[in-house]
């Protein structure tokens, strides 16, 4: 099974449409991460998504980013023809492999100045969003296990961002999740300047903790860092394996 994911778009403005169908050939599923408009311009979604289906017949699944406004995603849904998470997940059958994903906006550890100013319960609606992340993320029937999310669940992946910033871009509350949970993958947007993966560990403290290890990979997949749609493949054997094709 091969999928791709991207995300930041932003109307088109990064998607670059030299060598995209190449980055799409072949793809059974394709994960947008978010912000692939811009301002909430419902239309110019559709244009990212046209230059998409021109190119592949991939399954779409899309987390919503903060330039698809919450007020607005009703008329997202209804719009396109496209699998749209928001705190949900879905279940697929692709090449014979179970794959569970669970799609979020995601949250911040400290909402943004506008998020402060304009939405009372923003710090509780984090909190629990974080819940409801980890009531969702459970590995029951699957063969691979992701999370699709427009914040960065852990600040790993921020790196290149301005450190200050760092609570305003990602969350570490949701890397405690991924911990708990141990997706096999983590799949995020939003940090255009960010680093393209990581690895979330647990740390070993006692004596206890030796030999369980977990190492959770993170990929910021935004297209003003990577210049292009980020390929995986995954094989199944005894175990599943999911490889970058990049």
């Amino acid at each position: 099974m091969q999928f791709g994911a991207m995300g930041d778009a932003h109307g088109g403005r990064y998607l670059r449409q030299e060598g995209l169908k190449e980055q799409l050939e072949g793809l059974g599923l394709l994960l947008l991460a978010g912000d692939i408009t811009d301002s909430n311009d419902v239309a110019a979604f559709g244009t990212v998504l046209d230059a998409i289906r021109e190119r592949t017949d991939a399954l779409v699944v899309a987390a919503f980013g903060n330039e698809e406004y919450e007020q607005d995603r009703a008329a997202y849904r209804k719009t396109y023809d496209i699998m749209f998470l928001d705190d949900e997940r879905i279940d697929l059958e692709i090449d014979g492999i179970r794959v569970r994903i669970v799609g979020t906006t995601g949250s911040l550890d400290r909402p943004t100045w506008w998020q402060r100013t304009h939405v009372a319960d923003i710090w509780s609606r984090y909190s629990e969003r974080n819940k409801k992340i980890s009531s969702l993320l459970r590995r029951d029937g699957c063969d691979l296990l992701i999370l699709l999310s427009h914040y960065a669940p852990t600040y790993l992946t921020l790196e290149g961002e301005k450190e200050r910033a760092f609570p305003e871009m990602g969350s570490r509350a949701m890397e405690e999740v991924l911990l708990e949970r141990v997706p096999d993958l983590a799949i995020h947007a939003h940090a255009h300047s960010g680093t393209p993966w990581a690895a979330v560990s647990n740390k070993q403290r006692t004596l206890e903790d030796f030999g369980k290890k977990i190492a959770i990979p993170v990929w910021n997949v935004s297209l003003p860092l990577n210049k292009k749609i980020i390929r995986f493949e995954v094989t199944k054997d005894e175990d599943v394996d999911v490889r970058v094709q990049n």
